[in-house]
């Protein structure tokens, strides 16, 4: 599986003060993760573990770690393809060592829809 991350920007504190021009959220993957997906540039995948799916369009990007993937931080229901945002494939778990939630602890698979 793929980790996948939403880092925060100087744009994308929190969802509530998200700053996004945009209209639709894209996921960034690496060209060869992508590739041995048979995914290229622009297709609409669904990113999805055992908690759930995202409908979102992809892109390739050299930028992106292979082995990560990267969906924005802050999206809104309305910024994708099925209404799902990232924290449906986040585990409700709770780190044994700080008691805090495992956000980062996302692993996903990306395939065409």
């Amino acid at each position: 599986p793929l980790a996948l991350i939403s880092p925060a920007t100087d744009k994308t504190i929190s969802s509530s003060m998200a700053e996004y021009t945009f209209t639709e959220a894209v996921l960034d993957m690496h060209p060869d993760d992508a590739s041995a997906r048979g995914l290229a540039d622009g297709a609409t995948v669904r990113v999805h573990n055992d908690l759930g799916e995202v409908v979102v369009r992809m892109r390739t990007s050299p930028d992106v770690r292979p082995g990560v993937v990267n969906l924005p931080k802050g999206i809104w229901t309305r910024h994708t393809r099925n209404g799902a945002v990232g924290n449906a494939l986040v585990p409700d778990a709770v780190s044994a060592v700080s008691g805090g939630a495992c956000f980062n602890d996302a692993r996903v698979e990306v395939a065409r829809v």
